[in-house]
C-alpha cells in the first residue's frame, strides 16, 4: 500500500492540504482526486490552503493542483496557512476536550448539511449552518452547530464519553455520545430560548442550557 500522499485538515481558515516531499506529484494528484471524489458534496465551496514540507511546487504543478481542486467546486488560496495560525487553531480545538488531552483537529463546515448528506471526521466538527432532518454528523470529538440541529449527531464515536453536542437549537432525530443514545421526544416541547448542550451525566445523555461562564 502506498504512503498517504496528502493530508486534509480543517482549520479556522478553511481546509489545509499538506503535501509531503517524498512522493511523485502524479501520485499526490491521484490520491487527492480520490479523497475529494469520496466526499465531493461535503468539500464543495470550501477554501483550500496548500502546505508543503521541504518541497517547492513548480508553476505547472500549482496549476494542476488548482484545476483539480476547482473541479470539485473548491476555491484554492494563493497563500499558505501561516504556521502560527494553524497551530493556534489546533490548540483551540484541543481546548474543546479535556485540558490534558492531545489537541484534536477541527473541521469547519460553512454551509447547511442537507438530507442524505453524511459527515464523518476524526476530530471536532463545527457547522456554520443547519443540520437538516436526514443528514448525519459522526465524529470522534465534539459537534458544534451554529444553527438548528435536526438530523442525526454522533459525537465521540470512538468511545469518547467526554464529547458533547452543542447547537443554537437542539432538535435531533437521534443524538449519540459514545455508546449512549437519545431520541427526540414524541410530544412537542416548548422551544428553548437559548443554545443547548448535550453531555453524558450519570450514564445518560443530559441536555441543558449552555452556560458560557
Amino acid at each position: 500500500m502506498s504512503k498517504e500522499a496528502c493530508i486534509i485538515k480543517g482549520t479556522k481558515h478553511g481546509l489545509s492540504i499538506l503535501i509531503p516531499s517524498e512522493l511523485a506529484f502524479s501520485e499526490v494528484l491521484a490520491q487527492l482526486r480520490a479523497r475529494l471524489a469520496s466526499a465531493q458534496e461535503f468539500f464543495a465551496g470550501a477554501t483550500v490552503y496548500v502546505s508543503t514540507t521541504d518541497r517547492e511546487l513548480k508553476p505547472e504543478e500549482k496549476q494542476q493542483l488548482a484545476q483539480t481542486v476547482e473541479a470539485f467546486g473548491m476555491v484554492i488560496s494563493e497563500r499558505e496557512v501561516p504556521e502560527q495560525s494553524a497551530s493556534a487553531a489546533e490548540h483551540k480545538a484541543g481546548t474543546m476536550g479535556e485540558a490534558n488531552e492531545p489537541a484534536e483537529d477541527t473541521l469547519l463546515v460553512r454551509r447547511t448539511i442537507r438530507s442524505g448528506q453524511r459527515i464523518w471526521y476524526n476530530g471536532n466538527v463545527v457547522v456554520l449552518g443547519d443540520v437538516n432532518p436526514g443528514a448525519e454528523i459522526v465524529c470522534t470529538g465534539d459537534i458544534l452547530v451554529l444553527g438548528c440541529l435536526r438530523g442525526v449527531a454522533h459525537a465521540g464515536c470512538n468511545g469518547n464519553v467526554n464529547a458533547s453536542v452543542f447547537a443554537f437549537r437542539l432538535e435531533p432525530t437521534q443524538l449519540r455520545i459514545a455508546s449512549y443514545i437519545s431520541r427526540s421526544p414524541d410530544e412537542k416541547l416548548p422551544r428553548p430560548l437559548e443554545p443547548e448542550i448535550a453531555r453524558i451525566c450519570e450514564n445518560v445523555i443530559q441536555i441543558s442550557a449552555y452556560q458560557s461562564s
